[in-house]
């Protein structure tokens, strides 16, 4: 009898003990998320909240790259610092020759600043 109540009360425990850390672990996890600074929305987002369709962009086949031309046709003074923050100098207008809009700006997944490579500027790239 004794054994059996032993049993008993190590099994009850053990579930116990596994609840509360399942507990633990989840509060854990969504105290680490809500301190997860809000993603910014990608560049597709963008333009999808802009109006625009996905085939006015990829005109040729959808999911192929999209070339700097058509980017042109909605941004076309990019050399003159559109957007630009104040203070700081124009990578489109720089000491390297005007890349493929692609080479920062990317829209299915997080744009990159290609300046930051050698410089430390802080642009903040859409």
């Amino acid at each position: 009898m004794l054994n059996r109540n032993y049993l008993f009360l190590r099994t009850s425990a053990s579930r116990g003990t596994k609840f509360l850390l399942k507990v633990a672990l989840l509060l854990i996890s969504l105290a680490a998320f809500a301190q997860q600074p809000a993603k910014k929305p990608l560049l597709a987002d963008t333009h999808k909240t802009a109006g625009l369709d996905c085939l006015q962009c990829h005109k040729e086949k959808p999911g192929t790259p999209v070339k700097t031309a058509t980017c042109r046709n909605c941004h076309p003074d990019i050399e003159k610092g559109e957007k630009v923050e104040s203070g700081l100098p124009n990578p489109h207008d720089a000491h390297m020759p005007f890349p493929d809009c692609a080479q920062c700006h990317h829209i299915h997944k997080a744009s990159e600043n290609q300046c930051d490579s050698c410089h430390s500027f802080g642009f903040k790239i859409p």
